[in-house]
């Protein structure tokens, strides 16, 4: 075989295989870049080529508005693929959905695998409040009080510091054994989550209740439009909107996809 047909070949050969990469790279630049729409958009097309790549069964997971169908793909690729680049986001997103169903004990098992499987994650502090929120809902008290107490002692990157401080203060376990970090003045403006709107305030309640099994610090405000009143339901306090954005993002979207981060005053 000549030289310029060996390189022919190789040229052909290489060529394609561009398409696979080139598929997948763009589906991560629509993910990185929160472009969600045209992810959709272009992930049925992609799969057909290549259904088993890692990445794209997790954009599978996460596109689709079926949380028991978006746990099958997750678990797929924490499984099969545990070295693969969304394996840690994978089990993140398996612990959040155990954690919505109230099966705490399989919910402490994904979260647990993640800090010890993936020590560098970035989602890594995240997951161990869920943990100890698990732990919590399990009604493991003692327990939860020691794990929140390393919680806030250890981590400071995680927006769900001031909730676990808030956790241990509704436990009675902020005084006596762990060193209260300092807060923040508190602003007279702040930003909230709000995740619904009631006519009713008994439906507002109704929501209240079912919300704070899943997240911590739910509450029920009021406004009025006209002559009408309405009960709005309202997740966290957060100092800047970017953090409630990115608590949104991270927490809220999983699950619920109307939602707003508005400013309030105290």
């Amino acid at each position: 075989m000549s030289c310029k047909i060996i390189i022919l070949t190789l040229f052909l050969f290489t060529g394609a295989m561009l398409p696979a990469a080139s598929d997948i790279d763009l589906l991560e630049s629509y993910f990185k870049n929160e472009q969600y729409d045209a992810l959709k958009k272009e992930l049925p097309r992609v799969a057909r080529e290549h259904a088993d790549d890692p990445a794209v069964l997790f954009f599978r997971g996460y596109t689709t508005n079926d949380p028991d169908s978006a746990a099958v793909f997750y678990q797929r690729v924490a499984d099969k693929y545990p070295t693969s680049k969304y394996a840690d986001f994978a089990l993140y997103r398996l612990g959040q959905y155990y954690f919505f169903i109230e099966d705490y004990a399989k919910a402490r098992r994904r979260f647990s695998r993640l800090l010890r499987g993936y020590p560098s994650s970035y989602l890594k502090d995240d997951a161990q409040y869920l943990y100890c929120q698990s732990v919590l809902a399990q009604g493991k008290t003692d327990s939860a009080k020691l794990f929140l107490k390393a919680f806030v002692q250890n981590v400071r990157r995680s927006p769900y510091v001031d909730n676990a401080i808030l956790d241990l203060e509704s436990l009675g376990g902020v005084s006596t054994t762990v060193s209260k970090p300092k807060r923040r003045p508190e602003k007279k403006t702040y930003y909230s989550i709000q995740v619904a709107s009631f006519k009713s305030f008994e439906s507002a309640k109704n929501a209240l209740f079912k919300l704070s099994k899943v997240y911590p610090h739910v509450e029920v405000g009021e406004r009025t439009l006209g002559n009408t009143d309405y009960y709005l339901v309202y997740l966290g306090r957060f100092d800047s909107r970017e953090k409630a954005r990115q608590y949104a993002r991270l927490y809220i979207e999983p699950h619920l996809q109307d939602y707003k981060v508005v400013e309030r005053s105290l």
